[in-house]
Parts: structure tokens; sequence; C-alpha cells
């Protein structure tokens, strides 16, 4: 059983080896087995195809994945009374997330990038993840004129674009300095801000 694990974990290790040095489309089933250090046959063994093992390591590394579980616990506890505090604490998790890890960065160049049949899919497993806790603000926003999806989509990609966009030409950005505590809490505090207008200005339409 030791060695079963350390033989996946080497697997899952190589697909990030790969995709950090030579890409996503450089994956195949010969070199991950290289850099693994082990037979091809492992693969298909412990994970069945090349697909579930390349998964396996997304699910290691995007931020709705690995927090799916506590999510998916929170959005079924999400009321008219606590939606705010949910979906506030949900993006100002992501954005924290998202800024220390390299390796989602790149899942998410390589979405914005690729044509990839699994990244599609994993974006759809995002979707609906964030149509859960969405749903639930519908009530709120009805008839409000305000289209929350369309603000929390902004907010998401604001978050994605200003890290990638500091990480990759230095680390200002409309001159917020994400290396600095100030920079990272400014933007946190923002995104609750903006969470907040858009909730009370639909209360007082």
């Amino acid at each position: 059983m030791k060695d079963k694990e350390q033989t996946k974990r080497k697997l899952i290790d190589a697909v990030g080896a790969i995709i950090k040095s030579r890409g996503f489309g450089s994956i195949r089933i010969s070199k991950v087995a290289r850099q693994a250090g082990v037979d091809r046959k492992l693969i298909y063994r412990y994970f069945g195809n090349m697909n579930n093992l390349t998964e396996a390591y997304i699910v290691e590394n995007d931020y709705w994945m690995v927090f799916a579980e506590q999510l998916n616990r929170l959005f079924q506890e999400v009321s008219d009374d606590n939606s705010q505090l949910v979906i506030t604490e949900t993006l100002q998790g992501l954005f924290k997330y998202f800024y220390k890890q390299p390796k989602m960065q790149n899942l998410i160049l390589i979405e914005l990038t690729g044509s990839s049949q699994l990244m599609r899919s994993i974006h759809n497993v995002r979707e609906s993840m964030g149509q859960d806790i969405l749903e639930k603000t519908d009530m709120h926003f009805k008839n409000s004129g305000i289209n929350f999806r369309a603000v929390a989509g902004l907010l998401i990609g604001g978050i994605y674009y200003m890290v990638l966009h500091t990480l990759s030409n230095g680390y200002n950005f409309a001159d917020v300095d994400l290396e600095s505590e100030e920079g990272m809490k400014a933007v946190s505090e923002t995104l609750a801000n903006v969470v907040d207008w858009a909730f009370k200005a639909a209360a007082n339409h």
C-alpha cells in the first residue's frame, strides 16, 4: 500500500513537472512515466488513463477543487441571512489562495490559452459550484436591476487577471502593490466592499 501511494505521488508530481517545464500539451503517458521513473503500466493500474491522472493533479491544485468539500458544506448552509458573508469569504479565500499558488495560476493560464476538454470540464465543475451559491441570492436581487452573477464574474475575473498580470509584469497594478501586506489587505477589503455595495443597493431598490 505504501509503495502504491508513493508511486501515485511520483506520477502526480511528474505531471506537474512536465506542465511547468514544457506545457500542458506536452503531457504524454511515456513522458510522465519517464519523469516519474516508473513503468507506464502503473498509470493505467492506478489511474485508469492519462486524463484521470491529469485530473488528480488539477484537483490537488485548483482552489475550487481543493476546498470542494468545505465549500459544498458551506453552500448547503447558505441562507438569506448569511449569503453575503459566505460569498465574501469565498472570494477572499480565492484571492489569497490564487496569489500564493503558482500551480493554480498556471492551470488558469492553460485554461485561457488552450483547448483541452479536461480543462473545460474542470471549468464546468467550478461553474456548477458557483451556481449553487448564486442561486441562494436570487430572491435578494430579484427585481433590483442588479445582476449579481455579473458582479461575481467581474470579481473572479479581476482576481485572476490582477494576480497573473502583477506576477508577470511587476507587483503594482492600478497602483496597488500586491507584494505588500497593505496591498493584499486593500484588495481583500475591496472584494468585501463591492459585495456589500451590491447587497445594499438591492435592498434599497
